[in-house]
């Protein structure tokens, strides 16, 4: 009994020592699963919110609607989802599908003025190599051939879009008048299609080029 007493009054001075900090160490660990809870659920309600929004950017598109009202209403849910969720995936999807319409109703501007927003916001790559060449070739469909090639200039590894950078590369540069630099863009995509590829249309721009060397 008396080892027991003694146990006791042992373990009541290592609380009396220890009991503070132990009962903090439980506090953080509960705060810090229930913090994660919430983070849990909080992420979860965006990512669905975000989803929705997309899913009502989409259905809009194709309502039955006349194209002006289906444009506004497009707008309208895209700008509340910039609003709430702008760094959501959804998002810039939303952002380059609005863009795409912009492009298919002859609206290049609109167009290039949601790739911009959707390039701020994409993440890693090869998002952001769509995005680029995306936005190059509305910047060459609304005349601003130089921000095209500043557009394309500012992607450092197109990855497995080399070919296409460097023939819309050389569509921007011609665009501009620079015929040297566009040959050039022409045959590094040329390059890097690789021998067992040919593509005609690329061939038939680098002999429009030559036809005018010689005139």
């Amino acid at each position: 009994m008396a080892e027991e007493d003694e146990q006791w009054e042992a373990f009541k001075r290592w609380w009396k020592q220890n009991g503070s900090s132990v009962l903090m160490g439980i506090a953080i660990v509960v705060l810090g699963i229930a913090g994660w809870q919430y983070w849990e659920a909080r992420e979860a309600s965006a990512r669905a919110e975000a989803r929705q929004g997309f899913d009502s950017v989409i259905s809009t598109l194709q309502s039955d609607k006349e194209t002006e009202e289906r444009l506004s209403t497009m707008e309208y849910a895209l700008d509340n989802l910039k609003d709430s969720q702008p760094d959501s995936p959804y998002t810039v999807f939303s952002a380059m599908v609005a863009a795409s319409v912009y492009m298919e109703e002859s609206r290049a501007e609109d167009a290039v003025e949601e790739l911009e927003w959707a390039l701020e916001q994409a993440g890693g790559q090869p998002l952001p190599r769509v995005i680029r060449l995306r936005l190059a070739r509305a910047q060459l469909a609304s005349g601003e051939a130089e921000s095209a090639i500043a557009t394309l200039e500012g992607l450092e590894d197109a990855g497995e879009f080399a070919p296409l950078f460097h023939e819309l590369r050389g569509d921007a540069h011609h665009a501009a008048g620079n015929e040297d630099a566009a040959r050039e863009a022409y045959q590094a995509a040329r390059e890097s299609h690789g021998e067992d590829v040919n593509d005609r249309l690329l061939e038939i721009k680098l002999s429009d080029l030559a036809v005018m060397e010689e005139g």
